[in-house]
């Protein structure tokens, strides 16, 4: 697998590439890209767009997945934390790539079979992960769900 991850807040894109197999995934890399939550629809459509193509290209994920977030209350909260996985669905549709969503509800400690939160369980699973990353960027990472029958250790 080489899956590239997306988890947003507010003002901020957090990514993680990760690689190896669902049971036993190894961290690459990750980051994060600020952007302005004020900036008009277009200006906001371009801006993921171009970022996501950009950090596609870069990564060359075989696969990518996104934490959608229920924390928005307000109009401006949904438009920044929804809208950009619209441009990315749509960006993986052009590309040929499939684009996995889940949600918080996915990291419990009966989903991640860990008996820790789902940031400890995120350091204990991932190998070659950094001493100390971002629980946004772990989000991002956690997407990887071990029990998905689905994925054989030759294919993802």
């Amino acid at each position: 697998m080489a899956i590239l991850g997306f988890n947003l807040q507010k003002g901020e894109l957090h990514f993680c590439m990760m690689n190896g197999t669902r049971a036993n995934p190894r961290y690459v890399a990750h980051d994060r890209h600020r952007f302005d939550v004020d900036q008009t629809k277009p200006e906001m459509a371009n801006f993921f767009k171009q970022t996501f193509n950009e950090l596609i290209e870069a990564q060359k994920p075989r696969g990518l997945a996104y934490r959608l977030s229920m924390d928005g209350k307000k109009a401006d909260q949904i438009a920044y934390l929804t809208f950009p996985f619209g441009i990315l669905s749509l960006v993986a549709y052009e590309r040929g790539l499939t684009a996995d969503q889940s949600t918080i509800h996915t990291f419990t400690k009966k989903a991640l079979a860990h008996p820790g939160d789902k940031f400890t369980a995120c350091d204990d699973r991932i190998a070659n992960r950094p001493t100390a990353w971002p629980n946004a960027s772990k989000l991002g990472s956690g997407l990887i769900d071990p029990e998905d029958e689905d994925c054989r250790e030759s294919d993802c």
